[in-house]
């Protein structure tokens, strides 16, 4: 993902921090600096940096729950990547079954529940059961110890709190929270699945509204209402999502498969491509070498070359070698999730060793602008 750092790898899984990730540890070190009051500032903005890291590593594990729970019903995950926000862990196709998303969707809140449960008994351990108490039990003493304490145990009680807080906010029934998706999938049990989506995302845009009037109404919880608006967003998305996916449901790739078109030679120009754009819609051109396909270039892979290697750059150089290959039996939705796990903007149609055609995300998206306007389209197909 661009703009983005690799941090390491579990079970093949990439996990990836974004470079926007350095706000929140901007924003830490001044909370941490703001809080000092001129006494121990080093310490001060030491503990909120640690607690960022720490609290992040936390979300990780939480990422990586829903990811090893994917696995086991064998959905491959592209990677977990970290926001200022969050984490999300990317698959790269939706779970088969409710019980799938509801399991996988449950696996975070779940994590977080269990390093409450762990950091809080490491807590109660280090700083006596008393105060350990004391700290998980009195607001205003907890308060106190966070901004005046600044030590090991006052951090521990600070990620007990906020691992807490992650469950209870991510078991919220809004989209895209894993409330949402376990609220989603539980319909899905009795209902189709795009009813499903769309009862869920309707819940959980009452919940936005929600979150934004008690923003407006308690002044100074201006995150909450960035929060609703996110979460109100997000629902409208998803809704959208499973509605195009129940568009689809039962359309094959030779329903939208785009015909070979004019081909290339390895040893064509890039000036010659050029030339047929100017008269052609073609996106896609297959690359034939000796009756072979050997390659495919899209109009924005030759638009890139051109730019970075002029006119006068050859086919075979900055053509694909690496093409995904589907056959025009396969349901869309299948064909459309090996194109997002192999990251593939454009798919090969072959049946029987022979090339028919091309499948690429503007044909889907073509679509299903033309099933919403006209849902009987393929009734006849």
């Amino acid at each position: 993902m661009a703009w983005s750092l690799k941090l390491f790898t579990v079970r093949s899984i990439p996990v990836r921090i974004h470079f926007t990730f350095l706000l929140i540890m901007a924003w830490a070190a001044y909370r941490g600096f703001a809080d000092s009051h001129g006494a121990g500032m080093l310490a001060s903005v030491g503990f909120m940096e640690a607690f960022v890291i720490l609290l992040f590593a936390c979300v990780v594990l939480h990422e990586l729950a829903h990811a090893l729970v994917a696995q086991l019903f064998g959905l491959a995950v592209q990677d977990i990547t970290l926001w200022p926000l969050g984490g999300v862990a990317r698959m790269a196709r939706m779970p088969e079954s409710p019980f799938q998303e509801f399991t996988i969707s449950a696996a975070g809140p779940a994590m977080n529940i269990l390093l409450t449960i762990a950091l809080g008994g490491l807590l109660l351990i280090w700083a006596g059961q008393y105060v350990g108490a004391t700290l998980l039990t009195n607001p205003a003493l907890f308060a106190r110890v966070i901004l005046d304490g600044a030590d090991g145990r006052s951090l521990l009680a600070v990620l007990v709190f906020n691992n807490a807080l992650l469950a209870m906010f991510n078991l919220i029934p809004a989209f895209p929270m894993d409330g949402g998706r376990m609220l989603r999938a539980a319909l899905a049990m009795f209902t189709p699945y795009v009813r499903a989506t769309q009862a869920a995302s309707w819940v959980a845009q009452i919940v936005a509204v929600a979150m934004v009037v008690a923003a407006f109404a308690s002044p100074g919880l201006l995150a909450l209402a960035l929060v609703g608006l996110l979460v109100f967003f997000a629902a409208g998305v998803e809704r959208q999502r499973a509605t195009m996916e129940g568009e689809v449901r039962g359309v094959c790739v030779h329903h939208i498969l785009q015909p070979i078109g004019r081909q290339l030679h390895p040893v064509d120009t890039l000036a010659h491509v050029a030339s047929h754009q100017l008269h052609s819609l073609q996106t896609v051109y297959l690359v034939v070498d000796g009756g072979r396909l050997v390659g495919m270039l899209t109009r924005e892979s030759a638009l890139d070359g051109l730019r970075r290697h002029g006119s006068d750059a050859r086919v075979g150089h900055v053509m694909n070698r690496d093409f995904l290959q589907v056959r025009p039996t396969d349901a869309l939705s299948a064909a459309r999730d090996q194109m997002a796990q192999r990251r593939a903007r454009t798919a090969v149609v072959v049946e029987n060793g022979e090339v028919l055609g091309t499948l690429s995300e503007n044909d889907i998206v073509r679509l299903n602008e033309l099933l919403r306007a006209f849902p009987g389209l393929l009734a006849g197909e």
